[in-house]
């Protein structure tokens, strides 16, 4: 946060950003509008909510946040599906986005990685490959303690900026 000019300055997704205070207006890196309103709920939510705490160990998935089923399978379909879709047709891709985001090999799965999406929001991302009898499958897994920092519309919201990052990175080559 730099006080003289009230600016916290934060990372999504290796993407910089500006936050006015107190405003709370929110803009790219060279101080510009933009117009993913997605990453600025995020980033307001995250702004608000969030403590400098160490993360938790477990990663759990979407539904077992609390609301989290009643949610799940529209978050599936806008985001699992998504993610399943990429990384089974454009699986180079898929490495090259996570290389970008400095994400960390699980070892779980066909494919799968860890990465901060911003300070402190650690999510995991699991892919199985499809073939003739099975269709392509992922998982997306987020730290326990986000219960602490987003209710489960902003964590969709999360899963939205992710996928929209992954599908301009992926569709850009």
């Amino acid at each position: 946060y730099d006080q003289a000019q009230g600016i916290f300055e934060i990372e999504v997704l290796g993407e910089h950003y500006q936050v006015h205070y107190p405003s709370g207006d929110v803009f790219n890196c060279e101080g510009k509008e933009f117009d993913n309103y997605s990453v600025k709920i995020i980033i307001l939510r995250y702004l608000m909510n969030a403590e400098s705490k160490a993360n938790d160990t477990e990663l759990i998935s979407y539904k077992e946040f609390p609301d989290g089923a009643l949610y799940y399978p529209n978050f599936y379909k806008r985001c699992i599906q998504v993610f399943a879709a990429i990384g089974n047709e454009m699986p180079d891709a898929l490495k090259q986005y996570m290389e970008t985001v400095k994400a960390v090999s699980l070892e779980k799965g066909d494919l799968s990685w860890q990465f901060s999406v911003m300070p402190g929001v650690r999510v995991a991302c699991i892919f199985w490959f499809g073939d003739d009898e099975f269709e392509p499958e992922a998982q997306i897994l987020f730290d326990k303690n986000l219960t602490k920092v987003f209710n489960i519309k902003d964590l969709a919201i999360l899963g939205d900026v992710f996928i929209i990052s992954l599908k301009t990175f992926a569709f850009s080559l």
